[in-house]
């Protein structure tokens, strides 16, 4: 599908729109000139993607009437209020929302049913095109329209479908993911300045461990626990340190935390379900 000639229509203008266009663009999946960019504040971000990457500025939201895939890349509160302003120019084209907590049936519903409807859970690597995204299609999406989705969201990173009951879970997983990866890493760096290193030297190590770690994990194939047993001899210094990880109870406070997540995503959906319906 290298090089798809449809035309892309783009609402919203902030990081996750700008590693979607990055993405497709640099990896030539579609060319700048077929994507249109609309933002209802902040028209500098409009110029900024226009001179970045070669997009075009819509008029308004009635350009999405010839369009052949809209995406929706606005804050989660602004969903509705967009929504309602494009079913006029709505004539089956899919909607692929980026918007974290609403759910399809709530998508449908604020598009009176006139288009199919895709939920997806990014997270902050696709920035640097090396995300993971979590994926839902309601059942009216055409085969054909979920393998185009699917390859546009890959030109950013890697994609998984799930099932849209686990989509709170995804959220709490993928999405969060890299802010407690990012708490764990920290609490490495501190620890490291605590033996006495530099921080710029502690942070350098962290990360490249960080990175060789994931970069053995998926090369050779392996789960996370089965490449913690080949590096932990008994009584060695790893099985020392995950001892104490251990006796912390580490691997019931990240269950907590990813329940928590997960729990206050179907709450944020809960409420911006009942808001737009106020």
């Amino acid at each position: 599908m290298q090089g798809w000639s449809g035309r892309i229509f783009v609402v919203g203008a902030g990081s996750m729109a700008e590693a979607f266009i990055r993405g497709i663009i640099e990896r030539r999946a579609v060319d700048a000139e077929r994507i249109q960019v609309v933002n209802r504040h902040r028209s500098e971000r409009i110029n900024l993607l226009q001179e970045l990457y070669g997009v075009q500025a819509a008029a308004g939201l009635s350009a999405a009437a010839a369009a052949d895939l809209i995406v929706l890349a606005v804050k989660p509160a602004d969903v509705a209020g967009v929504l309602r302003s494009l079913s006029p120019y709505l004539d089956g084209q899919p909607i692929l929302s980026f918007a974290a907590g609403v759910t399809l049936s709530h998508l449908s519903d604020l598009v009176e049913r006139k288009s199919p409807v895709i939920r997806t859970m990014p997270n902050i690597p696709v920035a640097v095109l090396a995300g993971a995204t979590a994926v839902s299609f309601a059942a009216e999406v055409q085969s054909a329209d979920r393998e185009l989705v699917r390859f546009l969201l890959e030109q950013v990173g890697k994609v998984v479908e799930v099932p849209e009951h686990l989509m709170d879970a995804a959220t709490a997983f993928s999405g969060s993911g890299p802010g407690f990866v990012c708490y764990f890493l920290e609490a490495m760096e501190n620890a490291a300045v605590d033996l006495g290193f530099a921080p710029e030297m502690a942070r350098e190590l962290l990360l490249q461990t960080v990175i060789g770690t994931a970069k053995t994990l998926g090369e050779w194939g392996l789960s996370p626990r089965e490449l913690r047993e080949r590096v932990t001899s008994p009584g060695g210094t790893t099985h020392a340190g995950i001892s104490m990880l251990q006796a912390g109870n580490m691997e019931g406070v990240v269950k907590k935390a990813l329940r928590a997540a997960k729990n206050r995503s179907q709450e944020m959906g809960q409420q911006l379900a009942a808001n737009s319906e106020a």
